[in-house]
């Protein structure tokens, strides 16, 4: 069983800032893997961050190491069911995995986002190894209308044997380079002017 972040309560330690993104890791019980926290903040408006990261086919511009994503399941205007190929370094076998993320808008200047693994959505695949668990938050709080404060954290199992140098990989470049990547891909042109029913703005 792997236990819920818990961000309150974890100890995290910090690991490096590169251009503005702060990285945290943290020891979580039950799990080998250590649990990741960056802090950053992104020139975009909340409607259009939130337009852009439920448009999963986008995916294979920003998030780190993706192969492919597609959207499953549309619930609501406000969350979705999404399908992720993870490409992992030769020899390594790739990852997939199957994610239900929800968007809410509590109060004017804050936007959460909670995305967790589901299992038997989708069968397995011969040739990929299925991510056990992953949970994810963002609590996007509002500097200014187009300045958004992000604090995103993630808890996995990314399932089968990983070698050191493979985590290690990851954590040293992952979280730089996809937020990176979202600074860029939420500010291209057809994103700009971009709005959600669950944001009023």
């Amino acid at each position: 069983m792997v236990h819920s972040l818990a961000v309150a309560q974890t100890n995290w330690q910090f690991k490096k800032e590169e251009d503005g993104i702060k990285v945290f890791t943290a020891k979580t019980p039950n799990s080998n893997f250590k649990a990741i926290r960056i802090e950053f903040n992104i020139n975009t408006r909340q409607a259009q961050l939130a337009a852009y990261l439920m448009d999963v086919s986008k995916q294979n511009e920003w998030v780190y190491a993706n192969k492919k994503s597609v959207l499953l399941r549309k619930i609501n205007t406000n969350e979705i069911v999404f399908y992720a190929v993870v490409n992992m370094p030769w020899p390594v076998t790739n990852r997939d995995y199957v994610s239900h993320v929800t968007f809410t808008h509590p109060d004017a200047k804050t936007l959460k986002i909670d995305a967790k693994t589901e299992s038997g959505l989708m069968p397995e695949k011969p040739d990929l190894i299925r991510v056990r668990y992953s949970e994810a938050h963002w609590l996007v709080s509002a500097i200014s209308r187009d300045v958004q404060h992000v604090v995103y954290t993630v808890q996995f199992d990314p399932g089968g044997v990983l070698p050191a140098w493979i985590v290690n990989l990851f954590l040293a470049k992952g979280p730089v380079n996809t937020f990176q990547k979202l600074r860029e891909g939420v500010n291209k042109p057809e994103f700009k002017n971009a709005t959600v029913d669950f944001i009023k703005e």
